[in-house]
């Protein structure tokens, strides 16, 4: 996202980077980053990739309100999408935190699509 009032316009997302935010106050987390499926922005991931774990971090995962998807459908495209740039980074685990219910719903996608976990 490289023009934010033009994402916001579109498609109502409102997008910081919190990297310089006290952890405290972070909404979203360190390096939230958005996630697209088709033509919209349907969810936000935080990721970490541990080289010497060899394990890539879902740190938060979340649906966007008004994604205009089933969460299912997000967190399936998600799992897909993470299993390919754990692969293209050369890492052998995915690890979710579960924390909330869609980071829950997350975790069971990776599982399902037989990404590395």
């Amino acid at each position: 996202v490289w023009y934010r009032p033009r994402a916001e316009r579109l498609f109502g997302f409102r997008y910081r980077i919190e990297i310089y935010v006290p952890e405290a106050k972070r909404e979203w987390g360190y390096y939230v980053l958005p996630f697209r499926q088709g033509d919209r922005l349907t969810g936000r991931l935080d990721l970490k990739a541990d080289r010497k774990g060899s394990s890539l971090l879902v740190r938060r995962s979340y649906i966007e309100a008004g994604a205009g998807l089933p969460s299912e459908e997000v967190a399936h495209g998600m799992a897909g999408e993470l299993a390919a740039l754990a692969g293209w980074l050369a890492l052998d685990r995915i690890d979710v935190t579960r924390h909330n219910s869609f980071s829950r719903e997350l975790a069971g996608a990776v599982a399902a699509v037989g990404a590395p976990t």
